[in-house]
């Protein structure tokens, strides 16, 4: 059987998200996503957490911390013989997992890879707990770092992406598959006094 994770290996992490390579980036990760995608979120100790394409699963062991019940998918074979998670293809659904099991899900930057981001959101939100939260990060098509860089923008210099979003498009997406949506742009960039959020 042909490896459906064969895009994702180990030259893909070094060339794409090499901030995930090593354990010396978990401060970076502390800091950029935990307090604002766990503790804003008022996540309570003991909940479960599913990172939807977790990679090495950096995050969940930040979760961990927390005393979060954490749990992990990834298409990559590379990624989670390290993180020792669980090998999935979100392509194929969420069936291992039961109706409203979880307290929150996170998509850091999956959901432009997916085949069907739509069919995903389904299943995610079959999964979640009625009132539980989702996180969902993707490269925005309105973002100004497209206008600078041109083709060399993530968006665009990635060969797995399949689909962008602007925050208009995500945002009719996400609440067709009947979720409340916040919406934030995120322009780590640029001064803090010219970043904005959408609510």
């Amino acid at each position: 059987m042909k490896d459906k994770s064969h895009k994702f290996n180990e030259t893909y992490f070094e060339r794409a998200v090499s901030h995930y390579r090593t354990y010396k980036d978990m401060k970076l990760m502390e800091k950029a996503y935990f307090p604002r995608f766990i503790l804003h979120e008022n996540i309570p100790p003991n909940s479960r957490v599913l990172d939807v394409g977790c990679a090495f699963g950096y995050f969940l062991k930040l979760c961990a911390d927390y005393r979060l019940e954490t749990y992990g998918l990834d298409i990559s074979e590379y990624a989670i013989e390290k993180a020792k998670l669980y090998l999935h293809d979100v392509n194929e659904g969420l069936q291992i997992f039961q109706d409203e099991f979880f307290d929150f899900v996170t998509m850091f930057d999956i959901i432009e890879h997916v085949k069907s981001p739509c069919d995903l959101l389904m299943e995610v939100h079959r999964v979640l707990k009625r009132g539980a939260k989702i996180v969902i990060t993707t490269p925005n098509v309105n973002a100004i770092a497209k206008l600078l860089k041109g083709k060399q923008w993530v968006g665009f210099s990635d060969p797995t992406h399949l689909y962008l979003f602007t925050s208009d498009s995500l945002k009719f997406l996400v609440e067709k598959n009947g979720f409340i949506v916040k919406v934030r742009n995120d322009f780590s960039s640029l001064p803090r006094v010219l970043a904005k959020d959408f609510k």
